[in-house]
């Protein structure tokens, strides 16, 4: 009988709770529906960190310390509010490169990643963080290739998710391939998530950012756009809307969402077809009426100028599904 696959996960002060608690329950569910411990996770700290309590308030109990030896395995480093002042902490993400050297993967959810990164253990490889961090990420760490749309990115053994929830997918993606695609998706149908979520995280990011916009007529219209983008928004009536000229509503989309008003319609569009393909949609012209697109060639279009693909070829590489709880 094997052992247990280690799984380290560092914690400290402020680190958000759901990075550690979505990862560790991924592999407990393993665990469970194997019969079998698969993996042994372990927390640890820093000496001067014990008992850290996460940014919910709850705190934790590490049974490793940080700065000894760990067990070869995977070192899983979460993200949260603490993680620009350990960035700060030269002891810290020393520490870090340390332990990450005699291990057999790096594992960095959330904005964890910018730990890895500030321990150069980042450098040269495919990266990425929550999409709040994105506009800073190539400016502080230029020498990671960072992909601020990706869900998640294995690049070698250096492996990273965006924000919070998609530590969950990037764990399974891990047990997938220590395992098999067979209980990958016993776990996600016993833990109700996605196996495969398509698409970036841009596209629950959109809505968000437009919230952000600092033009009091804007932010309005944006949410009104989000909250029905089948609509027929031509850009006159989107300049009614905000009450302001075609070209001054130009200039305030550019300067608040780098695009242009009509791009910013296509692209919530294009993120609805997304959504209902991954639902499992599968006539494109239906798909492309209810996205609100003119026709389907108009969705193709669109399709392959965002993505690079042509929504049949996106529908067909994409199978994620929900899947109903047993």
């Amino acid at each position: 009988m094997h052992d247990a696959y280690p799984v380290t996960v560092v914690t400290f002060p402020q680190a958000l709770l759901l990075d550690i608690a979505g990862p560790v329950q991924v592999y407990t569910t393993a665990n469970t529906l194997a019969g079998k411990p698969l993996y042994r996770v372990q927390l640890a700290a820093m000496p001067d960190m014990p008992n850290p309590a996460t940014d919910s308030g709850l705190c934790l109990s590490p049974t490793l310390d940080f700065t000894g030896d760990l067990p070869r395995g995977d070192l899983l480093v979460p993200g949260g509010p603490g993680v620009d002042t350990l960035i700060g902490d030269a002891a810290f993400p020393a520490t870090l490169a340390r332990q990450a050297a005699h291990q057999t993967r790096l594992v960095s959810i959330c904005s964890g990643s910018l730990l890895s990164a500030a321990a150069g253990l980042l450098d040269g490889k495919e990266a990425t963080s929550h999409w709040v961090r994105g506009p800073d990420l190539s400016a502080r760490f230029p020498a990671v290739r960072w992909r601020p749309d990706a869900i998640f990115t294995i690049d070698g053994a250096i492996c990273c998710s965006a924000g919070v929830t998609a530590g969950i997918d990037l764990i399974l993606a891990l047990v997938e391939r220590d395992h098999g695609s067979a209980l990958a998706l016993d776990i996600a149908r016993e833990m109700v998530v996605y196996l495969r979520r398509s698409g970036g995280q841009t596209q629950y990011s959109r809505p968000l950012q437009a919230q952000q916009c600092t033009g009091p007529r804007i932010a309005p219209l944006c949410a009104a756009i989000a909250d029905d983008p089948v609509a027929g928004w031509t850009v006159g009536r989107m300049a009614e809307v905000a009450n302001m000229t075609d070209r001054t509503l130009h200039r305030h989309f550019l300067r608040d969402l780098g695009q242009s008003p009509s791009a910013y319609v296509m692209t919530l569009r294009l993120d609805l077809a997304r959504s209902l393909l991954d639902q499992g949609a599968r006539n494109l012209a239906q798909v492309a009426r209810a996205a609100g697109f003119r026709n389907e060639q108009a969705m193709h279009r669109a399709f392959s100028q965002a993505l690079g693909m042509p929504p049949g070829a996106y529908r067909d590489r994409f199978c994620g599904r929900g899947v109903e709880a047993d």
